[in-house]
């Protein structure tokens, strides 16, 4: 019994925390204020990524249509925003001894003995941004020194802005139904745009000893541990579709705050819910090793 006891405490001691405790969502852990700042620079990242988006299409659009009547329509939409960041921490150690106690050349009988300890810590962090185009097209681009610098979400551009310009021209050249008001039937007009990144680093260790009568871990992986970060934004824009409701006290109707239209709402969840799908059967995977 205190064989074993001691065993499952080296094993646990070797996994140095990997998959024990929940996922630090900065890269270093040591530093605290890291993921504080990590969360706020992504933020201000995405938020600029939207608003320059939206004040490049209305100034390029200018330039043909001075009034921009063209995008009347667009004044009255919305952007969804969505953040999902996934960290997954596994570990696992797998000693593997062989036991020959007859020296060489004779061999008669040998013993193995192998045992595994594995763990998993997953952590999913979401925000969740509206925005209305009318706010941001009163707004100047975001200067050039306030976006952020980095890999990945940090990254200063996501492509949003080049994807409204493709889709705004397929609709000044009737390839697209444009919106002719927030009540109609082109209520139910949706534009995504996804931006994915997935980031795996891994490591193994396998410190080997070979005695007269004994090996240990002359195969495979002794201590393994890996870390998968997903990164994925959604941004989904549709008519803003402002509520009504019955105030409690006066009786009367009033109005909520904006949200997407049902269709653009549906095609936000549908994303999402792709997205979880995705990142569960990713992560049930074990851990990769390069």
């Amino acid at each position: 019994m205190c064989a074993s006891k001691l065993f499952a405490s080296v094993l646990a001691l070797s996994l140095s925390g990997c998959g024990l405790y929940v996922p630090e969502i900065q890269e270093n852990p040591f530093d605290r204020n890291a993921g504080q700042h990590l969360v706020q620079d992504i933020a201000l990242n995405i938020r600029c990524e939207v608003q320059d988006a939206i004040v490049g299409l209305y100034a390029k659009n200018a330039e043909i249509d001075p009034e921009n009547r063209n995008l009347k329509w667009f004044d009255s939409w919305a952007a969804q925003v969505a953040l999902t960041l996934t960290t997954d921490e596994k570990g696992s150690v797998n000693p593997v001894s062989n036991w020959i106690p007859v020296p060489p050349p004779v061999h008669v009988f040998n013993f193995n003995l192998g045992g595994t300890l594995s763990s998993d810590a997953f952590r999913v962090d979401k925000i969740s941004s509206f925005f209305l185009v009318s706010d941001f097209k009163k707004l100047k681009a975001c200067s050039p020194q306030d976006r952020n610098r980095g890999l990945f979400i940090l990254e200063n551009d996501l492509k949003l802005k080049e994807w409204l310009f493709d889709t705004m021209t397929t609709a000044d050249n009737g390839n697209t139904p444009i919106p002719t008001g927030v009540t109609g039937p082109f209520k139910s007009n949706v534009l995504s745009h996804e931006v994915k990144f997935d980031i795996v680093s891994s490591a193994n260790a396998t410190p080997g000893w070979k005695l007269a009568e004994v090996s240990v871990n002359q195969s495979g992986n002794l201590l393994t541990a890996s870390r998968d970060r997903i990164q994925d934004l959604i941004i989904t824009f549709g008519p803003a579709d402002p509520a009504w409701t019955i105030d409690p006290i006066t009786k009367k109707p009033v109005k909520t705050s904006p949200s997407l239209s049902i269709a653009a709402s549906n095609s936000m969840l549908a994303s999402e819910i792709g997205n979880a799908v995705s990142n569960a059967i990713e992560n049930s995977s074990p851990p990769r090793s390069f």
